[in-house]
């Protein structure tokens, strides 16, 4: 996928990105990407040149062909739902570009890539310490290069310095590091042609209003030079400071140093109406930015929505919910109603629709996966392959894995899995259930943002189609109660469970302390524990047994309190193992090794005693108990929960460990 950078075509600049990073746990629309250019900032899809409306009838209208669309009806049908997008029509992938045959540095088809901008936008030159806006080091270049053309700034370069070389070279400049961003989803520059009059009010960097002033009335000349000098003696943030060397200046060689900078908060300011509304809805009025490094995790969290593709009967849209209603009001029947659509959707679904007082709810997560895992665990033949080729399984026959917990092992050679991003939010993450469900003011203050200047009416939404293959593993529900039931009399299980329970109900994310909030809370905790670390232990193992490297391999866990203790270990097409050696690893006899040995290499930690005995957790938050990343910890981008909510002690304690008869 290519990468625009701005938005005059006879000046674009391309980079070239792999599409998983610009649709991804940690990419989309508002992400920011490092790339050699700098870092920019992907813009809200519909200024992206593939979504480019068209006039219609005197209408901007944007239709994307059919050849461009992701086929799923059940994630579309659980999107669409009357509380979400209600207008989706479809899903959508960029096609994959590729360079030029005229030019390398520009792509096949320009109109199909993806647009952003620097952000931020503050450059300083490692050289001569000016600090500047892209704009105005853009200004600079122009005049002192003949020809400039922004494709030959790219990266961004010195014109003061390139000057004084003779206009023989050019130092490049380096970006701020700095950016600021509030619950409400935005993020901006930090005001730095207002540090050098900054002022400090007390040694309180997390004060809700700050420790440091801006005057946000007056600069300190018309006409600013500012300086970013960087020491050579200290390596924190007291080693950087803001000055201003403009000769007319009364403040000239002031400078103010970044230590104290994340004490900085800086006030949203709200209109009359927006407050009033804000009221309406019983939000916080008082909302305050702050300062974080722009590659900080929480700058950018992703709200995704994954499927399995399973081959089921057609959902049906909700356009055509709304006909049918009517239709069902007017007396008309199943066949009436099934010609009138031009049997888009089959007789049986729309009987079923007619005899459902409501017609188009959401689905839960845990729900829709637990369809999922039904599919999966209760298919009736051992083998089964659908007519698109989008899924294809084998069930294996077990008999010793039973005795260690089991319940079924499947080889998936075959699975299609769609990602959609349906907003983002920053500083805290939310999940999708919370996406589509109203949150009052007592559940916290982060705000999503759509992706798009159309919000929930959008005819469309960017996903990602990927197909590769991998191994399902369900465990016994029987022999996890029984298990549980039996580990509760350990008084050092009984405490890690407590301890965990309170890190994560005091946790202030509302996604982590929300997340047992089940009927039987404590023991989808115990199970969601001990199926996740088992992933994950499994994940290592294939990188130390088979020589997968766990970034290419993800995990999908099919965990509730009562229904599902089941995960699905993966990789998608382009990655190692993606091609036959993943499954391969599905029978029970390499199964049972790959088990066995994960679990003795779980005994092992370079961190221990400490790590095994920790009694307040660890990670952020306090999360994880027994678990860090010499033993049990994965990259992020292979693990669905940020690395939290594991501990290895459950498995391969002597006393109450799930799996303490491998190591007997």
């Amino acid at each position: 996928m290519a990468v625009r950078r701005n938005n005059t075509f006879n000046d674009n600049k391309y980079v070239k990105l792999q599409t998983r990073k610009v649709l991804s746990a940690y990419g989309g629309s508002g992400s920011i990407i490092e790339t050699p250019f700098g870092a920019l900032m992907i813009e809200d899809f519909d200024k992206w040149p593939f979504f480019k409306p068209e006039y219609k009838d005197g209408e901007l209208v944007v239709n994307i062909s059919n050849v461009f669309h992701v086929m799923d009806e059940r994630l579309l049908q659980r999107i669409s739902h009357k509380d979400g997008f209600e207008q989706l029509e479809a899903f959508v992938y960029v096609p994959d570009n590729v360079s030029s045959s005229s030019r390398a540095d520009i792509p096949e088809t320009p109109e199909n890539t993806v647009s952003a901008e620097f952000f931020p936008t503050w450059f300083y030159c490692n050289k001569c310490n000016r600090l500047k806006k892209i704009k105005e080091w853009w200004d600079i270049w122009q005049n002192e290069k003949a020809g400039a053309t922004k494709k030959d700034f790219a990266p961004p370069k010195c014109g003061v310095c390139y000057k004084s070389n003779g206009k023989k070279y050019a130092p490049e400049l380096e970006q701020v590091r700095f950016i600021m961003t509030s619950p409400l989803g935005c993020a901006r520059e930090i005001p730095w042609e207002r540090w050098n009059m900054a002022e400090k009010e007390s040694n309180e960097e997390d004060a809700l209003s700050g420790s440091i002033r801006l005057d946000y009335e007056n600069l300190c000349c018309d006409n600013q030079d500012l300086r970013y000098i960087k020491s050579k003696k200290f390596s924190d943030m007291a080693g950087i400071n803001i000055k201003c060397m403009n000769d007319s200046c009364e403040h000239r060689g002031h400078q103010v140093t970044l230590a104290g900078m994340f004490g900085l908060r800086e006030r949203v300011w709200f209109s009359e109406e927006e407050i009033l509304e804000r009221q309406t809805e019983n939000k916080e009025i008082k909302v305050y930015r702050k300062p974080v490094i722009r590659s900080s995790n929480s700058v950018y969290y992703p709200i995704l929505v994954t499927s399995i593709f399973l081959p089921t009967d057609k959902g049906i849209r909700t356009k055509d919910l709304e006909k049918i209603e009517k239709w069902k009001e007017k007396g008309k029947d199943a066949e009436f109603i099934f010609d009138a659509l031009l049997e888009e959707y089959s007789l049986e679904v729309i009987q079923k629709l007619l005899g459902k007082e409501d017609t188009n709810d959401y689905i839960p997560e845990l729900e829709y996966r637990l369809y999922e895992y039904n599919f999966l665990v209760n298919h009736k033949e051992d083998k089964f392959e659908d007519e698109s080729q989008n899924l294809i399984f084998q069930k294996e026959k077990l008999k010793t894995l039973i005795d260690y917990g089991f319940e079924k092992l499947i080889g998936l050679r075959r699975i299609k899995m769609t990602s959609v991003q349906i907003g983002y939010t920053r500083q805290e993450p939310l999940s999708s259930d919370d996406f589509f469900t109203e949150m009052d003011a007592t559940q916290g203050l982060i705000e999503k943002k759509y992706t798009s200047k159309w919000g929930r009416m959008t005819k469309y939404l960017p996903a990602v189609e990927s197909f590769g293959e991998g191994i399902f593993i369900s465990l016994s529900h029987d022999k996890i109660q029984e298990w549980i039931e039996a580990s509760e009399s350990n008084g050092r299980f009984k405490n890690k469970i407590d301890r965990l329970q309170n890190n994560i109900l005091n946790h202030s994310y509302r996604s982590v302390n929300q997340k047992f909030d089940t009927e039987n809370s404590r023991e989808h905790l115990i199970r969601f524990l001990l199926l996740h670390t088992l992933s994950h232990l499994l994940i290592k193992e294939l990188e130390f047994l088979c020589g997968y490297p766990s970034t290419s391999l993800n995990e999908r866990l099919f965990v509730d309190d009562t229904r599902m203790q089941g995960v699905l270990l993966y990789t998608i097409a382009g990655a190692e193992g993606s091609y036959g050696g993943l499954v391969s690893q599905a029978t029970e006899e390499r199964t049972l090794r790959l088990l066995k040995s994960a679990i003795h290499r779980a005994t092992d930690c370079a961190s221990d005693p400490i790590c095994y005995n920790t009694e307040d957790g660890q990670g952020i938050g306090g999360l994880n108990m027994a678990a860090c990343y010499s033993c049990t910890l994965i990259p992020e981008n292979a693990c669905e929960e940020f690395n939290s909510f594991l501990d290895r002690s459950l498995l391969i304690d002597e006393e109450y460990g799930f799996f303490k008869m491998i190591l007997k």
